[in-house]
């Protein structure tokens, strides 16, 4: 009888430990895509700063950020990925007619402007809507798993490294604007490759 007791409870543990692991890693993604969308939203808003106080007058600055986010049951595996848009529009006039200069951009991989056509209004271009309307993502990625014992020791090696591209149309106000890049370090979609690697020794 007390057998039975001690192997149901071990398999309580296990099944609620297992539900506790997935909640935890929902609750950490969920988070972390909120951070990730805020942290986004920011720089666009700076950028903005920026470019209206560049012309002084009027600036509208839209962007669309692809990324891996990362992997929180498995950090060695390729994370979902999502998209992130964000736009600002902001005023930063000396009294001048304003509509006359205002600008509105599309940051491309946080680094290049591409201006954007607007309609002038009496008071200022029309409010930044930015939307995904369409893209195509690609991945390749390959994983080691090496384990090797040594007079007592135990050496283990993982490693990944993937490959991939994403390309796509936003549609900033009434524009479509083509965008993408490929995959880097960081899971953000600007360049460079993505390699991780872990090394561990046990006695």
């Amino acid at each position: 009888m007390l057998h039975r007791q001690k192997g149901q409870a071990i398999v309580e543990m296990a099944v609620l430990g297992s539900l506790l692991i997935l909640a935890f890693s929902i609750a950490i993604g969920i988070s972390e895509s909120y951070n990730r969308r805020q942290s986004y939203m920011q720089q666009t808003f700076r950028a903005t700063l920026y470019k209206a106080d560049d012309a002084n007058e009027s600036g509208g600055v839209a962007a669309t950020d692809f990324r891996r986010m990362p992997n929180v049951t498995n950090p060695m595996e390729i994370g979902a990925f999502q998209s992130f848009s964000s736009g600002n529009n902001l005023i930063w006039a000396d009294g001048r007619d304003y509509t006359k200069e205002a600008k509105q951009y599309f940051l491309h991989n946080r680094s290049a402007y591409q201006n954007i056509p607007i309609s002038y209004t009496p008071v200022a271009p029309n409010s930044v809507s930015t939307s995904v309307s369409d893209y195509t993502a690609t991945l390749s990625s390959n994983s080691g798993y090496n384990k090797n014992e040594n007079e007592g020791d135990i050496n283990t090696t993982k490693s990944l490294s993937a490959s991939g591209s994403v390309s796509g149309t936003s549609t900033v106000g009434d524009v479509n604007v083509g965008t993408g890049g490929s995959l880097s370090a960081g899971g953000l979609y600007y360049g460079g490759g993505l390699n991780r690697n872990t090394v561990n020794t046990r006695e």
